[in-house]
């Protein structure tokens, strides 16, 4: 047989199969049409569960969940703490459970997995009621599951994603949720390493401070840290009920973070040593046992310095708070003062050209001074400033406002030496050293430049 033949016949070959594998699938698959409303397997509401018994026969595994007031616990295997969201969302799936069609005159059970069914969903509502429903096998497309109730002859195609949701371990619904609260609910945060420990504190202005520093906190710096607290989750459980804890760096734990929590009990993490071939470390919940594994980006990510949560800002002026601004730069002098039209008219040194001239450049340098912020934290000692070039600074801005019907001091901002194009600067509320960029400086060399122009 020529190639040309063969390649043509082993098209046909391939077409012909895939045909028959079609036709399986349709014989397979075959139900009443119109009945494909997607019908509820069971007709019940999620409140009125009481309990839910997970069956796998392969594996030998009973999850029993009961429902206690409005909490849900796990009985068996074990009564371990249960992760609620993931409990919740088996519940309300069990409620929501829904059939695609059924299939009309169904074969023998083997056929569809459901004489020996690898998983059985039970329920019971608070009226007593038990209905269990018989997972067999998926179809050929695997899409659909083959289903039925127990005490029923109907078979079933239900939607795989909406059984799946139901198919679970005692493992995945553990609780994993280490830091298990609402980010409102927090009025401190503790964070502890080997060579750190401060705290982030939470004022009545709801406000936070960084203790024991009294630093202000950046409430946004803040609210993401909460955030990644939050959403931390196990990756497994290793241990349960760990009788050697320095096995797994908790008698020494690389990192401690705890939440205080509002008219609750605080919540403590510890993150000792890392696994050994993943990209995990070894975490526990103080008071308990379990031993977890998370994600090592959450150390990465955690492991912050007070530096991390500082306010940036370093003046908390709008424009209305001052009138007068005076820049000293060496033996320079440049004072101005705000017209009753909201622009600043340089009074000193006396310039011709009126203000026109500067209203640009001033508006520009004023909004520099009114956004100002650190760009790092340099020192904190208020011992060393003759180190930054701020003993005798190279230039002082003042800014003036009227207070009392007198003229008072707002605040002052010293600019020391410059660093690779950005400068020591401090201001007169603070003794702490900070790092800007060059922007403020380079609108004073400009307002000089066209004073000395003029």
């Amino acid at each position: 047989m020529s190639p040309k033949k063969k390649s043509f016949l082993s098209a046909w070959i391939v077409v012909g199969i895939f045909v028959v594998l079609g036709g399986v699938s349709v014989y397979l698959d075959r139900g009443d049409k119109a009945d494909r409303n997607k019908i509820k397997i069971f007709d019940v509401v999620r409140d009125e569960l009481k309990s839910f018994e997970l069956v796998n026969t392969g594996t030998g595994e009973t999850v029993l969940c009961e429902k206690y007031g409005n909490d849900w616990a796990m009985v068996r295997p074990k009564p371990y703490e249960i992760e609620k969201t993931e409990v919740d969302i088996v519940v309300s799936n069990i409620a929501a459970l829904t059939i695609d069609r059924k299939i009309e005159k169904p074969e023998a059970l083997s056929s569809y997995g459901l004489e020996k069914p690898a998983n059985a969903v039970s329920f019971t509502t608070k009226n007593g009621k038990k209905n269990t429903l018989l997972i067999g096998d998926k179809n050929p497309t695997g899409t659909f599951y083959y289903v039925k109730a127990k005490d029923k002859d109907d078979v079933y195609i239900a939607y795989g994603f909406s059984i799946e949701t139901v198919i679970k371990t005692a493992d995945s619904l553990r609780k994993k949720s280490l830091f298990e609260m609402e980010a409102d609910k927090v009025n401190k945060v503790e964070i502890r390493t080997e060579s750190k420990e401060f705290s982030l504190v939470r004022c009545e202005d709801k406000k936070w401070v960084i203790n024991p520093y009294g630093f202000k906190a950046n409430s946004g710096d803040v609210d993401k840290y909460l955030s990644k607290m939050i959403e931390l989750k196990a990756k497994s459980i290793i241990e349960d009920n760990a009788a050697d804890l320095r096995k797994y760096g908790m008698t020494a734990p690389r990192l401690t973070i705890s939440a205080g929590l509002v008219n609750t009990k605080n919540i403590t993490v510890l993150v000792g040593k890392k696994h050994l071939t993943k990209d995990e470390d070894y975490a526990k919940l103080d008071g308990s046992g379990v031993i977890y594994s998370v994600e090592s980006d959450f150390l990465r990510a955690s492991d912050k310095t007070y530096n991390d949560f500082r306010e940036k800002k370093l003046l908390y002026l709008l424009d209305n708070d001052f009138s007068e601004v005076e820049i000293l730069s060496g033996k320079k002098k440049i004072i101005a003062k705000k017209g009753q039209n909201g622009k600043y008219v340089i009074s000193e040194p006396v310039v011709p050209g009126g203000a026109k001239s500067y209203e640009v450049l001033f508006s520009n340098f004023i909004r520099s001074i009114i956004t100002i912020e650190a760009k790092s934290f340099v020192d904190d000692s208020g011992k060393k400033f003759e180190k930054y070039g701020l003993k005798a600074p190279g230039t002082v801005i003042t800014l003036y406002g009227p207070e009392n019907n007198e003229r008072k001091v707002k605040a002052k901002i010293f600019l020391g030496d410059s660093v690779k194009n950005d400068y020591y600067v401090r201001v007169d509320s603070s003794e702490s050293v900070f790092l800007i960029t060059n922007d403020l400086a380079e609108k004073i060399k400009e307002i000089e430049k066209v004073i000395e122009k003029k």
